[in-house]
């Protein structure tokens, strides 16, 4: 089985040569590692320059109108019959991950864990558990994309809804799980996030990420919206002030 592995990127020199070190050091080789580039300006388009001679690398650099506008176009090249998104920053937990992972391909969406990378240290997510996905969704929260191997043909089918700034992939899973198709856990660590310079984890767009999630949740589960909509006010309000607090 051919795999995809996408990495999205803007002016990245710092982290860049990192995420395409571990993506080529993978044991499975049957993969394209496409890198999509916003047109850089500084010394990221020469790092990655480094790498164009392996066959399995194949970079686009264009304006875009932004992450997910990149990430879709990732979607609409790939070759691939599963795709993977992994942030320039973001590695493999080790080498045999995609080794590992291939045999277990058997739904539309197959996830696994991630090791955030968190001011506080390593915080290791797992999800598996029945419904598991649904209660995710409720609370506001969802499997995180660099542990998530999409169809390649749901993912064109379905894309990112680029009318969300911060959570198109919460609002692509919300309509995923919506049309019913079929999701499953791996209790395999797939990658190490950084989960203190991406755009989810600023406290700043916390607000932006609460009304994106909100609106998905509301046209795709109206339902459910409305009969958690108060309690989980309350428990963002407690939120809010510890944010404030924690500012001040």
């Amino acid at each position: 089985m051919k795999l995809t592995v996408a990495t999205v990127c803007f002016n990245a020199e710092k982290t860049i040569e990192e995420t395409i070190k571990s993506v080529l050091a993978q044991t499975y080789q049957n993969i394209e590692y496409l890198i999509i580039d916003g047109r850089s300006t500084d010394r990221t388009l020469e790092l990655i320059g480094k790498y164009q001679t392996d066959s399995r690398v194949r970079v686009i650099s264009e304006r875009d109108s932004g992450l997910y506008d990149a990430m879709n176009k990732a979607a609409s090249v790939c070759s691939g019959e599963y795709i993977l998104y992994m942030n320039s920053g973001d590695l493999f937990a080790d080498r045999r991950v995609l080794a590992d992972v291939v045999p277990c391909l058997d739904a539309d969406i197959i996830y696994g864990n991630v090791i955030r990378i968190r001011q506080d240290g390593k915080h290791l997510e797992k999800y598996e558990g029945k419904h598991v996905v649904m209660r995710l969704l409720l609370m506001g929260r969802m499997i995180c994309h660099q542990g998530m191997f999409t169809r390649a043909d749901l993912m064109r089918a379905y894309r990112f809804n680029e009318q969300y700034t911060i959570t198109a992939d919460y609002d692509f899973v919300v309509r995923a799980h919506k049309n019913k198709c079929s999701m499953r856990h791996v209790d395999r660590t797939v990658a190490v996030v950084d989960s203190v310079e991406g755009i989810s984890s600023r406290t700043a767009n916390n607000d932006i990420m609460r009304r994106e999630d909100d609106r998905s949740l509301r046209e795709n589960f109206p339902v459910w919206y409305y009969l958690i909509k108060l309690p989980k006010e309350f428990v963002r309000g407690l939120k809010r002030h510890a944010e404030q607090k924690g500012r001040s």
